[in-house]
């Protein structure tokens, strides 16, 4: 969840979330690409999930399961407006 800017004169706590087609993974040989909504990805830099240092090696795992430690090689945005709303994510398997 990411939390959002509360509403004026508002005492609740405001968050989005997206659902789970939103968000597309493959994996194949050493490679795991990430296609996520360009929101979700600069939470998931905010937050630490994705180190913003590119040397950094971290944990991934998928359905709670360890896949292995990984670091982001490429980070892009799309070359279209059909898809402004989305980043692509590529992790190489250390």
């Amino acid at each position: 969840m990411m939390p959002l800017v509360p509403y004026e004169n508002c005492n609740s706590v405001a968050s989005l979330r997206y659902p789970k087609q939103r968000i597309e993974f493959e994996f194949y040989d050493e490679l795991l690409k990430l296609t996520v909504p360009s929101k979700l990805a600069l939470e998931m830099y905010r937050v630490g999930i994705l180190p913003q240092d590119e040397s950094l090696a971290f944990p991934v795992s998928v359905s709670g399961k360890s896949i292995g430690n990984y670091k982001v090689v490429k980070f892009l945005y799309p070359n279209s407006s059909a898809h402004d709303d989305i980043v692509f994510i590529t992790m190489h398997q250390l």
